[in-house]
């Protein structure tokens, strides 16, 4: 009897783990990420199988090149769990010029556990360490919310 309480109890505590909005980030990410804790840090969740970061990661490229660098960074974390899939797939973006900024291979899945994403894509604004904003999913104008984002986040 106390083991059915205990599963779904477990799966709902998952959830709760999650980085939401005004939390601060554990050490070990802060590590992980080498974040500059003066600037606000974009991190996008992508991999390769996800048809909707393959969609909006040239459109969050095209705006990188327009943002001033000492404020803003953009930082993808790559959750493939195979590394040569994950480096493939940076590779032909960057080909194509549509990945220019820094990206962190995660196979192990460590730092997205962290986050503990509700969906893919997921984009997390940061900044001194604290999550500023989280946004789940696949979005229409990506580039327009991100810069509309950061200008009511200044």
């Amino acid at each position: 009897m106390h083991m059915r309480l205990f599963l779904p109890l477990l799966l709902l505590s998952s959830a709760l783990f999650a980085y939401t909005v005004n939390d601060t980030l554990s050490e070990p990410i802060q590590k992980k990420l080498q974040l500059d804790p003066q600037k606000i840090t974009i991190v996008d969740f992508f991999a390769s199988w996800c048809d909707s970061c393959k969609k909006e990661i040239p459109h969050i490229s095209a705006i990188n090149k327009t943002l001033d660098t000492g404020k803003y960074e953009i930082l993808g974390i790559d959750v493939d769990k195979k590394l040569q899939d994950g480096i493939a797939f940076q590779e032909a973006l960057k080909a194509k010029g549509d990945l220019n900024f820094r990206v962190i291979n995660d196979p192990e899945n460590t730092i997205v556990k962290a986050f503990n994403p509700i969906g893919m894509p997921a984009l997390y604004y940061i900044k001194d360490h604290k999550v500023l904003k989280v946004l789940y999913g696949a979005i229409d104008n990506i580039d327009n919310v991100i810069l509309r984002d950061l200008k009511a986040l200044e």
